[in-house]
């Protein structure tokens, strides 16, 4: 509990917040100074609640108690603007950023479909001239990935893992949708030893036994872009790791109720760079990365 307190010190009336709480056997108690002279019930109110909320922020392994507040303050954010609005503009919104999102993503792995192109294909059944039909199903699959996630109430495990898979590639590479990879395989421009194929099941088993030791070890926002890190270095795919990786790391956020992370085309060199440095378990480019990318997000859908 935070209560107001003032003190008398060389004749100047100083304002505290103070916080005091029980652990273990030892009373531990906070303070922080707030200013001098009378301050409004109102602005106490708002300082309290502002300081309840950096009292809640803790040391993380990677993210800064900065870095936390900067994710809790766009959470916020989010989740004022979607819950103001009606049912008919909260479909708009999520139809717009799940299309921007599928655009994104395929573009991110080489699919030369346009914005407007996927829109047409997701929103008004119109296939382009001049496409593959490789991109089509890469553009419809993701939308039908996204519905499954949207709509799935399990635990994230293995069979989900498969699942989201087979959807991702189905039409497309159906002797490899939903399973895993039974070649080892290399990453083209990177000197990345990928697991050998043999592995693949057992790393995947792991990280889901990681994933579900470490939920209250790591923030939400840290929980989910480790876990698609440590997928991807898995490679457990022919094709479709990095799609999935992406979803799964959007499913992680959404069950803790953060707010999806669209990576965006453009950023796409940044996002490899900071994928490669996370391959050897070097996560300094990915957090602040993202962290940007969502900041991006919300602007770009006037969410700020």
């Amino acid at each position: 509990m935070v209560y107001h307190e003032q003190r008398k010190i060389n004749k100047k009336i100083q304002n505290y917040l103070v916080s005091n709480k029980r652990k273990g056997n030892v009373w531990e108690k906070k303070s922080k100074f707030i200013g001098y002279g009378k301050i409004s019930e109102n602005k106490i109110k708002k300082l309290k609640k502002e300081f309840e909320k950096e009292l809640l922020i803790k040391k993380y392994k990677y993210l800064t108690k900065e870095q936390v507040s900067k994710i809790e303050n766009l959470r916020e954010i989010y989740f004022k603007k979607i819950n103001s609005l009606n049912k008919e503009e909260f479909e708009k919104f999520e139809e717009t950023f799940f299309t921007e999102l599928t655009y994104d993503s395929n573009a991110i792995e080489g699919s030369s479909l346009s914005l407007e192109e996927t829109n047409l294909i997701l929103n008004e059944g119109i296939v382009p001239e001049g496409k593959t039909i490789r991109e089509i199903y890469e553009a419809k699959n993701h939308k039908k990935a996204i519905e499954f996630m949207q709509n799935y109430k399990g635990a994230l495990n293995e069979l989900f893992i498969l699942k989201l898979h087979s959807i991702i590639l189905k039409n497309i590479s159906e002797r490899f949708a939903g399973n895993y990879r039974k070649t080892n395989v290399r990453i083209f421009g990177s000197n990345v030893k990928l697991p050998q194929a043999e592995k693949v099941s057992q790393l995947i088993g792991n990280l889901i036994y990681w994933y579900n030791k470490n939920k209250t070890n790591y923030h939400p926002f840290e929980l989910a872009i480790l876990f698609s890190m440590k997928f991807v270095t898995i490679h457990p795919f022919i094709d479709g790791n990095g799609r999935v990786s992406r979803l799964l790391m959007n499913f992680i956020l959404k069950k803790s109720k953060y707010p999806w992370i669209n990576i965006y085309k453009k950023n796409r060199q940044n996002y490899l760079k900071a994928v490669r440095k996370a391959n050897d378990k070097d996560y300094t480019l990915i957090f602040p990365f993202l962290i940007k990318t969502l900041n991006e997000n919300l602007e770009n859908f006037k969410l700020k």
